[in-house]
């Protein structure tokens, strides 16, 4: 039989339908038919480990919920529930601990791709021959690991090399193993960290001697940079080694950079293609892939960074003090990621991807560094990172670049001493806008290179077959929308059909009882008579709302209403209740201080589930650092005290951000909100909130609404008496709406081009505020070549006021029309009359 080995690893997206193994199965095939010998490595199941892991972050028991996912998941394989008999005990066993120590960590976040390799096994097995490899008689961890036990035993390194001995025990053509777990010297299960799956199928290779590794995903290959921030980001179809890891390391996240040293050492090509379209190209890392002339091939940006600063003269010349600082670290188990000294201060970033950054570990480094500095923590930072090679080369055009941002807090700037990579560490709400301004000049706008594939907007735009992404109602509607604006403009408009077929498509999400459209995003009229009149409830978050939705549906159906402040006055509670509208209570004081304001009634409670999500700090609401929701921590002391006073829980909520694409968050805050019904049992609602996210940009995938709704079925399922709400705010509006403005004043400065408009921050502050990003086009030369790039800005006294920075534009003059896309939600409603400016107003479009 033939010597020649090739390792196929597939994550977790690609291995958890039976459809996809058809896909899975075709790939081992023709490798075969080509004369190779596969071993083919997968991680567990879509969801599992994240499941897992909140049995170790929170204590509790998450038996009941992934016994169904594994029912489920059963089910769709066809195969007996009662394979997994052991599995199911031991699982059982694992979660009625209080506590578990690292190696059982280890057993119980392994035991997803246990099971999944059970079910794929059994699978294969109906229609091929497919042999079983346990990772634990092949990888064993080095001894010399001299870290901390913890890392040692869930991100433990294995030390590898070609064993001809091992291989000849192997006589089938086809394996399959499992990832991401090993076996110490012991034979103690540990785990190969973050990503695990992607080591092993390198350690798997170098001791098979393999000719090559596939790692299959769902995206294309490796990007210049996140195309869900970037659309222009170019597919890298050739990489060195070196590039590959600084660009995993620097926030990418297709392949973990230790998954490639063993392929480097061994000079074993790496293949990243893409399950759901095998025929792409990819992206390959070889050596001889390596560049000879200076570039930038990717920019990564990290958020939820945090910078310790240490000063103290004492550090000036004194030899072992850089040490005495960094044990402190040690002892804390804190990983340091990048590193700036001067002769009296040092500052380190700690990232939040690799270390656990509680309030209450941050105060411990503070108050253990203190003997040896003056310590500040600057939190909510964000990491933009070049990635190329001979990156100085390049000095005077990133310099260009970053000039602009001359006005905003660059806290650090590193560069590695290989000229591989350069870092800066700015503000979280300017990162976006950096990593944009310095991929347009040192990426876009740069002559193609043989090693880019298309864009990542092209690769959507072909996948729809076709050249053009369909059209907007605003671009059918062009000529319609220039004769408003010469009338009325800076104006909003709103096509209120674009709503109703986002409600059509909320409405597919058949797991859901109940929807409320939280109004913040747009209370304008006529959009909410048309949210109204389909069905979906309203919620209001102020006594303002309230009297707005009453003047337009009739006060019998004040039950469609929601009423959900933050940190209001007690009045406006009881006005709320007094009119019978549901409340929603996210302040534990409330009801300790008022309990006669709440007695006999019936109120949802907001829960806090410890993290937030999105884009941006200001729109995640969840966690320790946001205002909103109650700590789980209060729930037991909440429930006695609330059944004392006869105050009824009739439903949980929690919300953790706002444009959130991973389908899966709300199946995970359903099971977080399901953990308080052992202390509230009246409970027969769980608000799942809103966030869903939109689609961006030109050629954005958006949320997967089927994915969605499959994961809030299996919910149900475990939980079939509990009515589903969400509250969707954006999602139904945002596409409505555009802003509208004329152009004043071009100005050009150097190479940096300007376009001044009419309104600015004063109509629409989301870029300022957030960093928000919105198309904007010219629409009075909407078919013209874009020529040259502009920020896009308003006439407001503020450096601030900037709706876009470095788009692309044609030559455009005073008096055409600008138009910005996306601003049906939160434009209008978060207007101001700053500088005395009014705000753009408010039209309908009508056909």
């Amino acid at each position: 039989m033939t010597s020649r080995w090739r390792v196929l690893k597939f994550g977790g997206s690609s291995v958890s339908t039976p459809e996809q193994w058809q896909t899975i199965l075709q790939q081992v095939t023709d490798n075969i038919h080509q004369g190779y010998r596969v071993l083919l490595v997968h991680s567990a199941c879509y969801g599992l480990t994240n499941a897992l892991e909140e049995k170790i972050k929170t204590g509790h028991s998450v038996y009941k919920s992934i016994e169904q996912r594994l029912n489920t998941l059963a089910q769709d394989f066809a195969v007996s529930i009662d394979v997994f008999t052991e599995d199911l005990q031991q699982l059982h066993q694992l979660c009625e601990l209080s506590e578990l120590n690292n190696y059982q960590q280890a057993e119980l976040l392994s035991w997803g791709e246990r099971i999944t390799h059970r079910l794929i096994i059994n699978h294969i097995n109906k229609t091929q021959e497919a042999h079983s490899l346990n990772p634990k008689d092949w990888l064993t961890t080095t001894v010399d690991d001299h870290r901390n036990p913890h890392s040692r035993v869930l991100s433990a390194k294995c030390q590898v090399q070609n064993n001809p001995q091992l291989q000849d025990k192997l006589q089938h053509q086809f394996y399959v193993m499992p990832g991401f777990f090993a076996a110490d010297e012991s034979g103690r299960t540990v785990l190969l960290g973050r990503s695990g799956s992607d080591t092993s199928a390198a350690y798997m290779a170098v001791l098979l001697n393999a000719e090559r590794i596939e790692i299959w995903t769902d995206v294309d290959g490796i990007f210049s940079a996140n195309p869900h921030q970037i659309p222009e980001a170019k597919l890298l179809l050739r990489l060195s080694y070196q590039e590959a890891r600084e660009i995993a390391a620097s926030g990418g996240t297709v392949i973990h950079p230790r998954s490639i040293l063993p392929a480097e050492q061994n000079n074993i090509p790496i293949y990243i293609k893409n399950s759901l379209r095998p025929e792409a190209p990819g992206t390959i890392l070889k050596h001889e892939f390596s560049p000879k002339k200076p570039r930038v091939s990717a920019v990564n940006t990290r958020h939820q960074v945090t910078l310790v600063s240490m000063e103290s003269v004492n550090m000036w010349h004194q030899a072992g003090f850089i040490s005495d600082l960094f044990a402190v670290y040690k002892d804390l188990g804190l990983s340091v990621d990048l590193i700036s000294t001067a002769q009296t201060n040092v500052t380190i970033s700690l990232d939040a991807a690799d270390n656990v950054l509680t309030p209450y570990i941050l105060a411990k480094l503070k108050d253990q560094l203190a003997p040896l500095c003056d310590v500040t923590i600057i939190a909510n930072c964000s990491a933009v990172t070049l990635v190329g090679y001979r990156i100085r080369a390049m000095a005077d055009t990133i310099a260009s670049v970053v000039a602009t941002f001359a006005d905003q807090r660059i806290y650090i700037t590193t560069q590695s001493t290989n000229d591989l990579n350069q870092t800066f560490v700015v503000d979280e709400d300017q990162a976006d806008k950096l990593a944009r301004a310095l991929h347009e000049v040192l990426i876009t706008r740069l002559p193609e290179r043989d090693d880019f594939g298309p864009s990542w907007a092209d690769l959507v735009a072909r996948r729809s077959k076709t050249k053009t992404i369909t059209q907007t109602w605003w671009q059918q509607n062009r000529q319609q929308l220039l004769d408003l604006a010469q009338q009325h403009s800076p104006c909003y408009v709103y096509h209120l059909d674009t709503i109703s077929r986002q409600i059509d498509k909320l409405k597919s999400l058949t797991a859901v009882d109940r929807f409320f459209y939280a109004m913040k995003a747009n209370s304008q009229p006529d959009v909410l008579s048309r949210i109204y009149q389909q069905g979906i409830g309203l919620e209001t978050v102020s006594p303002g709302e309230i009297r707005r939705c009453l003047e337009i549906m009739p006060k019998s159906d004040v039950a469609t209403l929601l009423f959900t402040p933050n940190f209001a006055p007690i009045e406006e509670y009881q006005l709320a209740l007094q009119q019978g509208i549901t409340t929603t209570i996210d302040n534990p004081s409330l009801l300790y201080l008022h309990p006669h304001v709440f007695q006999n009634q019936s109120v949802i409670l907001r829960l806090d589930p410890g993290h937030g999500s999105g884009h941006h700090r200001y729109v995640r609401t969840a966690g320790e650092q946001s205002k909103f929701g109650i700590p789980e921590s209060e729930l037991p002391k909440l429930a006695t005290w609330c059944q004392q006073q006869n105050i009824h829980i009739c439903g949980l909520h929690a919300h953790t951000g706002s444009g959130i694409l991973d389908h899966q968050n709300w199946q995970r805050i359903a099971h977080f909100l399901a953990r308080g019904l052992r202390y509230f049992t009246d409970v027969r609602i769980i608000n799942v909130g809103g966030g869903l996210g939109i689609k961006e940009n030109p050629g954005d995938t958006g949320l997967n609404f089927s994915a969605l709704n499959k994961s809030l079925l299996e919910f149900k399922k475990q939980y079939p008496s509990i009515e589903l709400w969400m509250e969707p705010g954006r999602f139904l509006v945002a596409h409505s709406g555009v802003l509208l403005a004329k152009v004043t004043q071009t100005k050009l400065k150097g190479n940096q081009g300007y376009i001044g408009l009419e309104t600015g921050m004063n109509s629409l502050i989301r870029p300022a505020l957030y960093g928000a990003w919105h198309n904007i086009v010219n629409l009075s030369r909407l078919d013209a070549v874009c020529n040259y790039t502009a920020n896009i800005v308003g006439p407001m006294c503020e450096s601030g006021d900037i709706l876009g920075i470095d788009r692309p534009m044609p030559d455009t003059q005073a008096g055409d029309v600008v138009l910005i896309a996306n601003t049906g939600a939160y434009g209008a409603t978060m207007a101001s009359r700053y500088n005395l400016r009014e705000p753009a107003q408010e039209l309908i479009f009508r056909a």
